[in-house]
């Protein structure tokens, strides 16, 4: 029998939240007579169930060195957290490790991200964006916005220790207005996407739409007499160099190609260079003026929101080869991964519907992945019974909540 350990999680929300008492009882295989990753499965899938009776999904994340655990938490997900978490007991059957444990679940009912329940990167393609209206950019020279706005975007959120951003702005996934997901489309499915994730290698790809570039009132920057000129400045003032910028971003599932979330984003500012200045996006006399400061701005939000929408998505990886009960997949040591974490895996299916439109689903089997080996771009782990049995192959997931 091993000592009972207790331990707290808190999260500081600032929205009312409930807390409930449950008991659920885990189990896992010891082998090879590894006790430590034994209890950390058995606490995980007690876990699991107590989750079950909350309508949560609640994980366990555990730190070990030089076979002492150092970090043993009971993250979150999207929707709940673990205030306090007892051991009640554990015992030892025919192999098998129970542990029954009681947990003080607080459900908020709303993600606010970074958590990053697991302690995994999850992983962001951003790829090129697209330029709905190109005539918009003329003043000023703006069409390289469809590259420039999302390698800026890269940039600032490559100083974000949670995620891997990966560049995939080589990458057009939308070729013309029609396939941009939008609130009036059926599903907001991405083919591309799936695509583009395969090839990076990403777990969620970001894309774009920019929607308007356009002067509030394009008829006072074109040529003017002096009289006329000096009557609308006194006459409009700031207002004849407003300029508008607003831009859509779409996150979508790189397995499935399905739209996780999207949000929209609009600003306005002054555009005050000479009409047949070419300043080109994000160039340093774009950031001078008002209207790229009001962008500077609005992308600072835009990594914000980002960084807490990839984090309210599970960790997901890809199978890449079954042998035996082995099995490899596409996230190593740059995700976070350690010898001795346990991940749920998971089959993928494709089913049509009366149209014959494919749709994508994720049945969970019941097969936990426990890591053994770790590289910096994949991993090696072991399951307690043979994939084929549950028809496990190259191309199905492997998902951390």
């Amino acid at each position: 029998m091993y000592k009972a350990l207790i331990f707290s999680l808190f999260f500081f929300l600032a929205f009312p939240v409930q807390a409930y008492w449950v008991e659920a009882t885990g189990s896992s295989v010891i082998n090879h007579q590894d006790l430590v990753s034994a209890r950390r499965a058995a606490i995980r899938d007690a876990l699991r169930q107590a989750s079950f009776q909350g309508a949560l999904h609640v994980n366990g994340y555990q730190a070990m060195n030089r076979g002492e655990v150092q970090a043993d938490q009971l993250s979150i997900d999207t929707q709940s957290s673990i205030r306090e978490m007892q051991v009640l007991n554990e015992e030892v059957k025919d192999g098998i490790l129970f542990i029954e444990v009681k947990a003080n679940v607080e459900s908020s009912g709303r993600c606010e991200g970074g958590n990053y329940a697991n302690g995994y990167k999850r992983s962001l393609a951003i790829s090129n964006f697209f330029l709905e209206n190109p005539q918009s950019a003329n003043m000023g020279a703006l069409h390289d916005v469809n590259e420039k706005l999302p390698k800026e975007i890269l940039r600032r959120l490559q100083d974000q220790d949670q995620m891997r951003v990966l560049d995939a702005v080589r990458f057009q996934l939308y070729s013309d207005t029609s396939s941009i997901p939008t609130s009036v489309s059926d599903r907001g499915t991405l083919t591309t996407a799936v695509d583009t994730a395969t090839r990076i290698g990403s777990q969620y790809v970001l894309t774009g739409v920019v929607r308007n570039l356009d002067l509030e009132n394009p008829e006072l920057a074109s040529e003017r007499s002096t009289l006329r000129g000096f009557y609308e400045r006194a006459r409009y003032r700031g207002e004849r160099f407003a300029r508008n910028f607003s831009v859509d971003l779409f996150i979508h599932d790189g397995f499935s190609g399905e739209l996780v979330t999207s949000r929209s984003y609009s600003t306005s500012g002054h555009w005050t260079e000479n009409r047949t200045e070419k300043v080109g996006f994000a160039s340093t006399r774009f950031w001078e003026i008002d209207y790229g400061q009001k962008i500077d701005q609005l992308i600072e939000q835009m990594v914000s929101d980002l960084r807490v929408q990839v984090g309210c998505q599970p960790f997901m990886a890809r199978i890449t080869r079954v042998e035996n009960q082995n099995i490899y997949i596409d996230a190593g040591s740059d995700a976070g991964l350690q010898p001795g974490d346990t991940l749920n895996v998971y089959r993928k299916n494709t089913f049509y519907d009366h149209t014959q439109r494919p749709y994508t689903e994720l049945l969970p089997v019941d097969l936990t992945l426990s890591l053994e080996r770790i590289q910096p771009s994949f991993a090696v782990g072991r399951v307690e019974a043979l994939p084929e049995m549950y028809n496990i192959q190259q191309g199905d997931l492997i998902i951390a909540w």
